[in-house]
């Protein structure tokens, strides 16, 4: 099967009408370079983020119906890092709105309060323009900022996304996965319309694919090579002809990421990604080739989601899209190379992992911020 238009199977996702959804000017944005050193972390330099401590810094005037105890309540989103700014942080998909942080995630502020609640995967995307360039994906219908997150204008779609993804050498080129549904779109023009991918090799029994850029370290070959993974069935598959062409690597037959998440880590050639169902079983499985050849390097005792890393070490934690639920966090870590891995620590009242993880770095230390569905954003200092 050719690649095809999103016409041929769900419809034509050329952008609507749009909706301003608060008042104030748009603009357009450049090229953001940062230049000088980086704003001082607040919490590391006042010693009260203890290294190695996962700690709780959800805002204290965060809604409290879109945390625990309320029922059937998934958490504030989703949560990115602004790649041109590594102080700047965003959190949104809810109902509570879109918050942003400018000292590494240590503190809060809601910066808009129009965006509704929206299907919970990886639903925030930033490009390091300037300003800031945000997408925000909702049921049938996308939200963009091009002024940082102060207004949204919205184009309705026929589809839901679920997985933003963007390009790290071209930010209006972006792929998703959508909610729970089979299938990966591509946008080439900033979002304003998509492309369904077909393509010859593409299994069928998956829905809400993530699907990820690989970067080669060449922005013509990043572009087309890309890994995707889907939950409920199909298995774990790479393209290197942006979605003509679909293949299952070897090593990762099968291989699903749980209900609502997943998150992979690119350390050079090396890849790392985490799921169930695979060829060894449930765990972190590690590629060196760019992900064509994958083996398992976890005990695959407990399930993993999740994966992250610094140039010291490779981390993973477990999740489901739950509300209530107390499934743990399987928190573990493992020294780079990455294959030798042992269980971690976190606090007691911390008893669900993650929708995502932010890593950055405050020019000394490197910092995680995670969105743990919901029980909010918890923060950790690598020691």
């Amino acid at each position: 099967m050719k690649r095809s238009t999103v016409g041929d199977r769900v419809g034509c996702l050329a952008a609507a009408a749009s909706l301003l959804l608060a008042c104030g000017a748009s603009h357009g944005g450049t090229t953001h370079n940062d230049a000088g050193p980086l704003p001082p972390d607040p919490c590391v330099a006042a010693g009260t983020c203890p290294p190695g401590v996962w700690i709780n810094v959800t805002p204290s005037d965060m809604p409290a119906a879109v945390l625990r105890p309320t029922a059937n309540i998934f958490g504030p989103g989703s949560i990115v890092g602004d790649p041109a700014r590594p102080s700047d942080l965003y959190v949104g998909g809810s109902s509570a709105g879109l918050w942003k942080s400018s000292d590494y995630g240590f503190t809060w502020t809601q910066i808009n309060d129009t965006l509704p609640d929206v299907p919970r995967g990886t639903v925030i995307a930033v490009a390091g323009t300037t300003p800031a360039t945000i997408w925000a994906a909702g049921y049938n219908t996308i939200y963009k900022s091009i002024d940082g997150g102060a207004t949204f204008t919205q184009t309705a779609l026929p589809v839901s996304l679920y997985s933003l993804k963007i390009d790290p050498y071209d930010g209006t080129h972006l792929v998703s996965g959508l909610h729970e549904a089979d299938g990966i779109v591509e946008s080439t023009d900033g979002g304003a319309t998509w492309q369904m991918l077909g393509g010859s090799g593409f299994p069928s029994g998956g829905i809400s694919w993530y699907p990820y850029f690989i970067d080669t370290g060449s922005a013509a070959t990043t572009r087309k090579t890309w890994f995707a993974i889907a939950q409920d069935g199909a298995s774990a598959i790479v393209t290197s002809d942006g979605g003509a062409t679909w293949t299952i690597p070897n090593g990762l037959a099968g291989l699903q990421h749980p209900h609502g998440n997943s998150q992979i880590y690119q350390n050079g050639s090396t890849l790392f990604v985490a799921g169930g169902s695979g060829p060894d079983g449930q765990g972190v499985y590690r590629s060196t080739d760019l992900g064509a050849n994958w083996s398992r390097v976890d005990s695959g005792q407990t399930p993993e989601a999740v994966v992250w890393g610094t140039p010291t070490n490779v981390y993973a934690m477990y999740a489901w899209a739950c509300s209530g639920c107390d499934l743990g966090t399987q928190f573990e870590i493992a020294p780079q190379p990455g294959t030798a891995w042992a269980t971690a620590t976190v606090p007691d009242e911390l008893v669900i992992g993650p929708n995502s993880v932010v890593v950055t770095n405050d020019g000394s230390h490197y910092v995680f911020v995670g969105l743990m569905w919901d029980q909010g954003l918890w923060r950790y200092v690598e020691p």
